[in-house]
């Protein structure tokens, strides 16, 4: 039998699992928007009844346990990454105030990330990855205030934004950005972005992302001068730095702490802020990876 076969039998057997026992125990809760259109359901027996339940609940475990290493590889990763093994985080709002004097104004709205639930074993990483990004977006904001301070009585126009938003937030990843919008005589937009993997609370880097050895770097590079080029290709009024005879602002290459995200299609997305790989014009720029990318291993 084929492996997709065999999960789709599993998934129906598990269906008759929870039938069943809903009907011979008060244990497992009811499913959602059952308790107020269900019948009340007519009390069976326990006896052999509910041995036989444990025996077979039993035997399909152990044909799981031995289907699973003979799964696919995005098969079985989607398994283990499913909701039930990781934690799940949520973005709350603990600061929102205004500073302004004059035409000078900040306005600060920040979220906290907080470990909402979690099962399995993953609670202390996830909580330490909770910290690490509070800590991040604490030290920029106040860097960015403090800035902001030190102009306040002077001449002319400015305007702060900061704020934080979720990105993604499905079964496997949980991403959020940190934004700054700074507005004078230019206005500028910088992002930063946080990625958990839900499934062990990883904050996660760019490598973490790419098999052990692999030129990452390399490989995300060439694949976004591929898109690059392809963009200018179709419209003229696209511009890179790229394959050009000036030196200095010429992408060659993604830093080490390269700007990335996960999106909600599960997707591995780059980013560059405004003026980073192409004018001030073009604002700022993502470019998603293909699935297919070498070494890429999400």
């Amino acid at each position: 039998m084929k492996s997709l076969d065999i999960m789709e039998a599993i998934s129906d057997i598990s269906e008759r699992w929870v039938e069943e026992a809903a009907e011979t125990s008060d244990i497992l809760p009811m499913r959602e928007g059952e308790l107020e259109s269900a019948a009340p359901r007519k009390v069976i027996p326990v006896k052999r009844h509910r041995l036989r339940n444990v025996l077979g609940i039993a035997a399909s475990l152990a044909i799981i346990s031995a289907v699973l290493p003979n799964l696919n590889r995005s098969t079985a990763y989607a398994l283990q990454s499913l909701p039930i093994a990781g934690a799940y985080f949520k973005l709350v709002t603990v600061r929102n105030y205004t500073l302004a004097e004059g035409d000078r104004t900040a306005t600060v709205k920040l979220g906290e990330v907080q470990l909402e639930t979690e099962k399995g074993k993953s609670a202390e990483q996830a909580q330490k990855s909770a910290e690490e990004i509070n800590a991040t977006i604490q030290r920029i904001t106040e860097e960015q205030i403090a800035a902001f301070r030190e102009e306040l009585g002077s001449e002319g126009f400015s305007k702060l934004e900061i704020s934080t938003e979720v990105v993604t937030d499905n079964d496997n990843w949980y991403s959020v950005s940190l934004t700054q919008l700074s507005q004078s005589a230019d206005s500028a937009e910088n992002r930063h972005y946080f990625t958990i993997r839900k499934r062990d609370g990883k904050l996660m880097t760019l490598r973490d992302l790419f098999a052990p050895g692999s030129d990452y770097r390399k490989a995300v590079s060439e694949e976004i001068k591929r898109q690059m080029r392809e963009a200018m290709a179709q419209n003229p009024e696209n511009v890179y730095w790229l394959d050009s005879d000036s030196a200095g602002n010429e992408f060659t290459e993604i830093s080490e702490r390269q700007s990335f995200y996960i999106n909600r299609e599960g997707k591995l997305v780059i980013c560059f802020d405004e003026g980073d790989v192409a004018p001030m014009s073009m604002g700022s720029l993502q470019f998603v990876m293909p699935e297919a990318l070498s070494g890429l291993t999400m």
